[in-house]
Parts: structure tokens; C-alpha cells; sequence
């Protein structure tokens, strides 16, 4: 890449020589080029062309230490004006993806069949949106997260508080940050398993999963009806 003339890929396993700033600041450049952003520390060992964590803490004193010696100012996300920055944009995201996802399921089943913020125990604690339907009704619970390591504590969190949730429960995650198979290797090495009525999936893969369970809700209400489909 002739942009990126320092540009080096990590390879987990893979001996490499010593990594120098100029690899660094490539690499964080590029980061910055996909997302808009430098990298926060955990984002750090998830970005292939990037070291590891302890190898800058080890040879540059830490990330944020580096960043500074590289000139890069106000870069640590976990405070003052970035965590309150990053945190209204995850919070309009999530609003916008709850709605954006409640227009998709009425479409799909019908506004009579799906229900917002349903109470489901007597802890009076609520699902995001809980669907009526034909082959089996379902909650869906919607969520935004970046990295993987916000992904395990929203999960972690969503289990306790779905622990007596009987039906089928999606948990959907939003963003375009986090694909598919992260999700799938994620739970590979899970210790907590997930519970046999839940699944987790990215919104582009629930929205199409969706769409047989339309398909037979529709062939359900017109034979109701009279009507042939």
C-alpha cells in the first residue's frame, strides 16, 4: 500500500521482526482511514496491523504514552469529552437501529403482532420487542457495540436479565462493526454457554431469518381470512 509505506500485518503465532513507530503510526493512521478514529487500547489486539498491547506497553510505556510521543492529542476514548462524544453517538445508534428494526418487523408480521417494551417477569424487566407468531412466538432484544470486548459485557449482562425468558430470544447486534463470524468464534470459546432458546446474530443476518417467519405468518393469516396468498 503506497500510503501506508510502513504498513505491517500481525500474524498471531507468527514470529515477526521488531515492530518500530513508523509500523505503529501506519497502523494507526489506517485504523483512523476504516473508522473515523484512532484505536482504543482493547481495539488494539483485534486490528491485524497493529501489535499487541504488551508488546507497546513493553517497548513504548502504553498506548496512550505513544500516542502522545507521535503528537496525536485528546486520543484516550475513556474520558472527558470522547466517553461523552462516543456515548451520545452509541446512544442515538442504538434509537435509530430500535427504530429502523420496528419498522422491519411490522412490515414482516404486522403492527398487531408485534409488541414494543413487553413486561415478561415480575421483575417488571422488559424486552426490546416480543413478536406473536404462527411457528412460535419471540422477543428480540437490539444492541450496538464496536469491539468485542463491549460485546461480552452487554452479553453477559442480557443473560442475567433474560435468565427467565422461556421463548425464543435473539439477541441482535447493530453497528457493521462486528460480523457474523466474530459472533460464531465468539461463542466457540464462550465458558458461559448461551441458554438453547437464544441465539446471537447481526442485524443483516436477522433480517434475513426473518423473513420464512413473515412469509409463513402471511400464508397463516390468509388462510384465516379466506384468502389465498
Amino acid at each position: 500500500m503506497e500510503k501506508y509505506q510502513y504498513l505491517r500485518r500481525h500474524v498471531k503465532g507468527v514470529h515477526v521482526e521488531k515492530w518500530t513507530i513508523d509500523n505503529i503510526r501506519d497502523g494507526l493512521e489506517y485504523f483512523k482511514e476504516l473508522n473515523g478514529r484512532y484505536p482504543g487500547s482493547r481495539e488494539v489486539d483485534s486490528f491485524e496491523y497493529l501489535p499487541t498491547r504488551k508488546m507497546i506497553e513493553r517497548n513504548f510505556g502504553g498506548l496512550e504514552k505513544l500516542k502522545s510521543s507521535l503528537g496525536y492529542v485528546d486520543t484516550n476514548f475513556g474520558k472527558g469529552k470522547f466517553r461523552s462524544e462516543i456515548a451520545f453517538k452509541v446512544n442515538k445508534r442504538g434509537r435509530d437501529t430500535e427504530i429502523q428494526l420496528q419498522k422491519l418487523l411490522v412490515n414482516k408480521f404486522g403492527e398487531v403482532f408485534v409488541h414494543t417494551e413487553k413486561i415478561f417477569d415480575n421483575t417488571k424487566n422488559r424486552v426490546d420487542f416480543y413478536i406473536y407468531a404462527p411457528k412460535g412466538n419471540f422477543g428480540v432484544d437490539v444492541f450496538c457495540t464496536e469491539t468485542m470486548h463491549n460485546l461480552q459485557g452487554n452479553i453477559n449482562v442480557k443473560l442475567n436479565k433474560y435468565s427467565d425468558f422461556k421463548e425464543k430470544m435473539y439477541f441482535v447486534v447493530a453497528g457493521g462493526c462486528i460480523s457474523q463470524e466474530d459472533l460464531d468464534n465468539y461463542l466457540l470459546s464462550k465458558i458461559r454457554h448461551l441458554p438453547a432458546n437464544s441465539e446471537i446474530v447481526t442485524f443483516e443476518k436477522f433480517a434475513k431469518s426473518i423473513r420464512y417467519m413473515a412469509a409463513f405468518t402471511s400464508s397463516f393469516n390468509d388462510s384465516n381470512t379466506g384468502e389465498t396468498s
